[in-house]
């Protein structure tokens, strides 16, 4: 049995980015992990990218889907197959750095944690870096983390417990915010690793004003259900305020205002 699981959806990525990623779990100097990749629909060439580094290398198991669930329920498919004593989280289009096991489960036990996320560097679509992402651990991790998410998923590692929690199919987007509110609220310990372990991809695809505001939508929803089902305090009721206003302004006019009127 493994000591880690490492999971990934995949659905008709850009190859280059696709096989980078790959390769950059491949060649973790942890070894004691299992790949599981789950293949969401992806077109013949993904597939084939996919089939060909599984055959190359035993640790990878590729699930196909038989058709596009999108990324929450891929990433339930993917653990309740696990079966790792930890969890790790990647996305087809990042990189993660070879030491990032290596110092994420270290940091998990010696801290008696259940879940942590670490720091990242943020790349553009040709690996150059655009801003390094360096977040201290806050002091109180439910009020910080309810006024806004500041954990990077693909850098979520932790026990397996804590996943078999799974992610609420209801969330379309904002999936991993739910996950880290609804967990703190049961009183799972989250950490916050100031190390950078991962380059986060940041590139055309994956922005758009639509996906923006729903991403807005379900990341205001989160907070809703954290303080009605959850036990968080009613005084930081505040900050869902906070995201409401944010949500009524319109995403290009919140882009002048943020890039225009800072400079």
């Amino acid at each position: 049995m493994p000591e880690v699981s490492v999971i990934m959806p995949v659905y008709n990525e850009k190859e280059n980015f696709l096989k980078e990623s790959i390769e950059s779990i491949l060649n973790q100097s942890f070894s004691d992990f299992e790949f599981l990749i789950v293949n969401d629909g992806s077109d013949e060439k993904t597939s084939a990218i996919l089939e060909n580094y599984a055959k190359s290398d035993r640790r990878i198991t590729i699930i196909n889907n038989d058709s596009n669930l999108g990324l929450t329920k891929s990433l339930n498919i993917s653990l309740k197959k696990a079966q790792g004593k930890f969890i790790a989280r990647m996305d087809s289009d990042d990189i993660s750095l070879s030491d990032r096991l290596e110092k994420q489960l270290p940091f998990l036990q010696k801290n008696n944690l259940d879940l942590i996320g670490a720091n990242c560097d943020i790349i553009d679509e040709n690996g150059n870096i655009l801003k390094e992402k360096r977040i201290s651990p806050p002091y109180n991790m439910k009020k910080n983390l309810l006024r806004g998410n500041f954990f990077t998923h693909a850098t979520l590692f932790g026990q397996k417990k804590v996943f078999d929690e799974l992610y609420d199919e209801n969330f379309k987007r904002a999936q991993d915010y739910e996950f880290l509110l609804r967990i703190l609220g049961k009183g799972y310990s989250l950490g916050y690793m100031p190390d950078s372990i991962l380059k986060y991809r940041l590139h055309q695809k994956a922005i758009s004003s639509a996906s923006a505001k729903e991403q807005e939508w379900f990341a205001l929803k989160a907070r809703v259900l954290a303080i009605k089902n959850y036990g968080y305090n009613f005084v930081y009721t505040s900050y869902i305020l906070r995201a409401l206003l944010s949500f009524i302004i319109p995403y290009k006019l919140k882009c002048f205002i943020i890039y225009k009127l800072n400079r």
